[in-house]
């Protein structure tokens, strides 16, 4: 019987828990109905990738990426993991700005692409550049069931150093059947990618050689050039060579410096595919069920631009009309059930042929095409004619994509330390496309968003590194503050006039180009020496960091103002052209200072008296600007900046300010970096003085600023535009929480915090350990990712670590860190500290961190600060609290802190593992306050203990504490 009912449960189970997979299953896909009839829902490369439109003037989206796994899954995890995303969108997947998570995730997604390559890729033979390649035609037939290519490649070249070997790319996965040139069977030796063709006999310079590469395989994974995926259950079949993948699944020589004069290809696929690919459509060509597809692209091609894209495609067209008689097509091939999704923001790629034609010059394929492809990659890439899409609903992506079309297909960069030239001006396209659609204001939001001001340089030092090649800050971003920095020094005529030129001029156009090219056009054009700004913007690294004063002198009627500039930053001395904008009668006076040292002095003079003078009013210098604090009075206390959207965080936010987690019980004002949401705020925070960036006349009256930064919809840019380097040196105290530390604390805050950050950092963090006596330990609540992390060693003695992160690292790393000048500040002795702590910080313990700031505030910064007395006011008692002694490990000293709110007696003992009393350390009263024990590494007796663990154990009253501490001897 006991057999038998032991059988009888195991079904039963069995049945309970098919039941339940069942139910789980059922409630998936009911979650997956409910996202599809609000959105658009399709996998991409092992994501699902899910879209809200939202409306507004800049397109803006949800983008969630869902694993598979959870799709798949009937899991209660994979259930549970799939509705909390899908209900907890503002957490998890936040709407981002149309444009500038485009450029950046392309870039992410790039540059993990070549993360693969380090190992893969060789540097170009030294044979390949004893000929020029003129001419490559690819027949091959491409085979979805079996997921290989077979066929021939036409390589035509021009001998430039005599020679009897030809050496093409080639994966070597691939396998090369035979050559054959002329009517003759060439040898050849295929090793380590290298197709070594030996030739019929030594040509020498100037002649012409023509063969056949006759192949077949399977494209190379690693490359992740070429993919066979499916789409809606037919085959979709991509290719996407940048930088060095075309060698992946076809023979060539694999560079940008050579383009091709032409090329061909004729594609073969199974009936029912549509091939999409470059240039113009020849011809379709059918038997025993298989299309050939003849596509001639006549203009010079990278071989990186060289693509396919196959799908049953919905194929449908628009045009370009140029003149009153003639027009260009502009053809997308589309996912069937995506085509109504894309009519609106397709519709839009007319009007920017029209627009970037009026700026650059004619579309420079316009005897062939332009168009899209829907592909299965996040993002898009910019393949000569036919711009293969992952992502429709971004009109910044279209945008960044076309103006490609001129900068980086007809004109391409050299090399890849030129990237730049393709990415940066691609990035600068979106905000000309922002300027005449949507008009100035979002021209310069767009630029505001791209700001750039970490370490690096725009030219890519080694193009064998590929995480810099497509480096989002430098290669986008900062690529495309140059052409806007160009603009404004040039001036406007003359810096489209420069474009212009550039695309005209018959030595780069469809051809290759360097930086110091173009800087050389640029210098005959505008009649400049523009040897400085290159050099500084292209070769140096960081950006100005500008303080200023001013003073006015009256001069008979009139009045000279004085405004000294100083560069506060130490690496270099930038030499730029800086607007003044000086106030007076009423009135926008506007002057240019040229700035070059790192403190010079401008007078200007004006008939009325001036009321304020500001630098780069109008943001034309990646720079900040440090507005000078005049009389600060620091009479009104604590001020918590809010630079967490509530609209998109939801939950996290709200619950973590109605925890009073960033401020505890200390009295506050508000500010709001967004507009007042339409549920408003919890009702523990008092209304917001104001939204945006924080005014110098609203800063010089808080003793402390406590910032909640993020980094997402605009936060970091009222960051900037707040002068927080001059509210410091005035003697302001600043607390700083927030993930992008390496964003937000720029290069003199970092100089002044005196850290170093850590570039092997993988973003994402775990817990947080305290290492300053009356810390507490962190634990995070959510996802800690895009967090910076610092070493432990810090270059100044007034600086001092305060957390440091457990688990994610080999060695612990730093979260947080203060600085206290001695000094102080300029207007108060005591202020002038700063204190930041990385990571999200809505997503640590509510608890934990209140307790951690209410130290801070109370301990490192004296608040309640008064500034009739210059000191704290009714100071607050610190809590019972027993901190992790430090150093730890240690040999043979360790300093042990402890807090205690009232006079108490105090038994603090250490113990070994056993529980065996060691060492007392302290058994007496105490008064309120925070003390600190040090332990010498002896036993009562005063011998020395052995190495091992030990345990400290604080009694005060009725509270008690234990932790644990280990000595290495």
């Amino acid at each position: 019987m006991q057999a038998e009912a032991v059988i009888c449960r195991r079904v039963l189970s069995a049945i309970f828990l098919r039941i339940l997979c069942t139910w789980l299953f059922a409630v998936k896909v009911a979650i997956l109905k409910i996202l599809q009839r609000k959105s658009v829902l399709w996998y991409n490369k092992g994501h699902i990738i899910h879209h809200y439109p939202i409306s507004g003037p800049v397109n803006q989206g949800v983008i969630m990426r869902f694993p598979k796994r959870y799709v798949r899954s009937a899991s209660i995890a994979g259930v549970a993991a799939l509705f909390s995303m899908a209900l907890f969108a503002g957490a998890q997947a936040q709407p981002q700005p149309d444009r500038q998570p485009m450029h950046r995730e392309m870039a992410k997604a790039k540059a993990e692409r070549l993360a693969a390559l380090r190992t893969a890729v060789p540097a170009q033979s030294a044979g390949q550049a004893d000929y020029d390649v003129k001419y490559y035609k690819l027949h091959i037939t491409i085979d979805p069931s079996t997921e290989t290519i077979n066929g021939y490649v036409t390589v035509t070249g021009k001998v430039l150093n005599n020679l009897n070997v030809v050496e093409l790319d080639l994966s070597n996965t691939l396998i090369v059947t035979m050559v054959r040139g002329g009517g003759l069977v060439f040898p050849f030796t295929h090793v380590n990618s290298i197709l070594s063709v030996t030739l019929d006999r030594t040509y020498i310079t100037g002649e012409a050689f023509t063969f056949n590469v006759y192949y077949e395989g399977s494209p190379d994974p690693a490359y992740e050039a070429f993919g066979f995926d499916t789409y809606g259950e037919e085959p979709m079949i991509w290719s996407l060579s940048q930088p060095y993948g075309a060698r992946s699944w076809w023979p060539c020589k694999d560079v940008p410096s050579d383009k091709a004069d032409s090329v061909d290809l004729e594609i073969k696929v199974p009936t029912g595919l549509i091939v999409a690919s470059n240039g113009t459509l020849r011809g379709v060509t059918s038997a025993f069920g298989w299309d050939t597809y003849s596509w001639h692209e006549g203009y010079p091609i990278a071989t990186y631009l060289v693509s396919v894209a196959i799908h049953p495609y919905t194929v449908f067209s628009h045009w370009y009309r140029y003149s009153r008689t003639d027009s260009m097509e502009v053809r997308y091939y589309v996912f069937p059930d995506n085509y109504e999704n894309v009519q609106e923001n397709y519709a839009r790629t007319v009007p920017m042929i029209g627009l970037f034609s009026s700026l650059f010059g004619q579309y420079p394929f316009l005897e062939e095409k332009y168009g899209h492809a829907d592909f299965l990659w996040y993002g898009g890439m910019e393949h000569q004619t036919i711009t293969s899409l992952g992502v429709w609903w971004s009109e910044y992506l279209i945008a960044h994509e076309l103006s490609h079309m001129w900068w980086g297909d007809m004109v391409t960069c050299e090399d890849f330390h030129h990237i730049w030239m393709n990415e940066g001006f691609a990035t600068y396209s979106e905000a000309l496309w922002s300027e005449h659609t949507y008009g100035d204001s979002v021209y310069h939001q767009d630029m505001a968003a791209a700001k750039y001001f970490g370490p690096g340089t725009v030219y890519v030092p080694d193009p064998d590194d590929w995480d810099r090649i497509f480096h989002t800050g430098l290669s986008y971003d900062k690529g495309s503050w140059v052409l806007h920095m160009l603009r404004h020094v040039v001036g406007d005529e003359t810096f489209f006039g420069i474009l212009q030129t550039y695309y005209a001029d018959s030595r780069y156009q469809y051809a290759t180009v360097t930086t110091e090219q173009f800087r050389d056009l640029c210098k005959d054009v505008s009649g400049m020496d523009l040897d400085f700004f290159f050099h500084e913007w292209i070769y140096e690294e960081y950006y100005p960091s500008y303080g200023y004063d001013w003073t006015a002198t009256p001069n008979g009627s009139l009045y000279d103002v004085n405004v000294t500039i100083k560069q506060l930053q130490s690496h270099y001395i930038f030499k730029m052209p800086i607007d003044v904008r000086i106030t007076a009668g009423g009135h926008d006076h506007n002057f240019v200072a040229w700035d070059s040292l790192a403190t010079q002095s401008f007078t200007f003079t004006l008939a009325d008296e001036p009321a304020g003078v500001e630098l780069d009013p109008d943001e034309w210098i990646l720079c900040t600007v440090e507005e000078p604090l005049a009389n600060p009075t620091f009479d009104r206390g604590i001020l918590l900046v809010n630079g967490v959207d509530f609209d998109v965080y939801g939950a996290e936010i709200w619950t973590a300010c109605e925890d009073s987690a960033f401020w505890g019980g200390y009295d506050i004002s508000f500010w709001d970096c967004f507009e007042e949401t339409a549920s408003g705020y919890p009702a523990n925070l008092p209304a917001p003085l104001g939204h945006g960036r924080v005014p110098s006349d609203s800063l010089r009256q808080f003793s402390t600023v406590i910032w909640i930064g993020n980094n997402y919809n605009g936060d970091l840019t009222d960051w900037y535009d707040t002068s927080i380097l001059s509210y410091l040196y005035a003697g302001g105290n600043v607390l700083l929480l927030t993930r992008h530390g390496q964003i937000f604390v720029t290069e003199p805050m970092r100089q002044y915090l005196g850290i170093t950050w850590n570039e092997s950092s993988p973003g994402t963090l775990n817990d947080c350990a305290a290492a300053y006596p009356g810390l507490n330990d962190m634990e995070h609540i959510g996802e800690q990712n895009s967090c910076a992390v610092f070493d432990t060693a810090l270059a100044t003695a007034e600086s001092g670590i305060l957390f440091k992160e457990t688990l994610t690292f080999p060695t612990r790393l730093g979260l947080g860190v203060w600085r206290n000048p001695a000094s102080g500040g300029t207007c108060r002795a005591d202020g002038a500290r700063f204190v930041f702590v990385s990571g999200r910080p809505y997503r640590w313990n509510h608890d934990q961190l209140r307790a951690n700031v209410e130290f801070i505030l109370g301990e490192l910064f004296g608040e309640p600060w008064s500034p009739a007395t210059g000191a704290a006011e009714n100071p607050r008692p610190p809590a019972f609290h027993l901190g992790q002694n430090y150093p730890n490990p240690f040999n043979p000293r360790t300093m042990i802190r402890f807090s205690i709110p009232e006079r108490r007696t105090v038994r603090l003992h250490v113990y070994d593992v056993a529980g065996r009393l060691v060492a007392s350390l302290a058994d007496r009263a105490y008064p309120a306050g925070i003390h600190s024990v040090t332990w010498n590494g002896t036993n009562r007796r005063g011998e020395p203990v052995a190495s091992g663990i030990y345990l400290y154990r604080l009694q005060a009253g009725q509270d008690t504490a234990t932790r644990k501490m280990i000595l290495l001897r």
